[in-house]
């Protein structure tokens, strides 16, 4: 069994990490805090540096479930501020582009428009 580094989490800056077993399948990740992978450092192990393809993965993965999320802010009679979430929807989708440069650890996640209504 061995562990590798998938990406940080840029919102709380703890470093999340896939546990790959002996037979090569990888299975559920977890966070740096996870005692299972802090026994295992303990014992004298060392986690395998991120894969800039895989973070990609996960950035996607997280980008297409706030969309699927958000859906409800785009129908008809959604009393949030549609103009807003519009835009941050937009920013979402673009977030593979935007950071095209830079590594999945660099990622600012925008932060969602409020759920109240325009005219409240």
């Amino acid at each position: 069994m061995k562990y590798k580094l998938l990406h940080t989490n840029s919102i709380t800056g703890k470093k999340i990490y896939t546990k790959i077993e002996d037979d090569g399948k990888s299975y559920i990740s977890c966070s740096e805090d996870n005692q299972d992978f802090i026994d295992w450092v303990a014992e004298g192990n060392t986690p395998d540096d991120a894969d800039p393809v895989d973070g990609w993965i996960a950035i996607r993965s997280r980008r297409d479930q706030i969309l699927r999320d958000t859906d409800w802010t785009m129908t008809t009679g959604a009393t949030v501020d549609q103009a807003q979430w519009a835009a941050y929807r937009q920013n979402i989708r673009d977030i593979p582009q935007t950071y095209k440069d830079k590594t999945p650890d660099d990622v600012i996640w925008p932060t969602q428009p409020s759920t109240k209504g325009p005219n409240s």
